[in-house]
């Protein structure tokens, strides 16, 4: 008589769970593994620009460096040469070595007399394809004085 007493009042109890809680648990837990994956492919494809977005401005300050070192007179005779304001070395891939090849293209833009007398503007535009195919430019500009 115990026993089946003891079996009745187990009987309005549920024990584990159910079949819909199981399921709700597993969509809930698989949404939230699918926003860390949507999050960990964010986080490469803004890496891979923060690493292009450098590439590209180690260029421009190269060739600034270059530019600032050159004679005012030779300069301005650049400036004439055929192919300006194109670099020669277009198209520059700065790392060679790299499993994924970039190619890059810089041109350097010379405003004499720029803002005023004896001073010159000097731009350095750097140009690339994304991953995505889109252009993208980063630019960097600076002052050189005649003196």
């Amino acid at each position: 008589m115990r026993n089946t007493a003891a079996r009745r009042r187990s009987e309005g109890r549920s024990e584990g769970f159910s079949l819909i809680e199981l399921m709700i648990a597993l969509s809930i837990l698989s949404f939230g593994i699918l926003a860390m994956m949507a999050a960990q492919v964010a986080s490469i494809r803004f890496s891979v620009d923060s690493r292009e977005n450098t590439l590209a401005m180690k260029l421009a300050e190269q060739q600034m460096e270059a530019v600032m070192a050159m004679a005012p007179a030779d300069l301005e005779a650049w400036t004439l040469a055929p192919g300006y304001p194109d670099d020669p070395g277009n198209p520059i891939d700065p790392d060679a070595q790299d499993a994924n090849p970039m190619q890059f293209w810089r041109r350097t833009l010379v405003d004499l007399d720029t803002p005023e007398a004896d001073v010159m503007t000097v731009t350095i535009e750097v140009d690339w394809v994304n991953a995505l195919g889109d252009v993208r430019t980063a630019q960097l500009t600076s002052f050189k004085a005649d003196p």
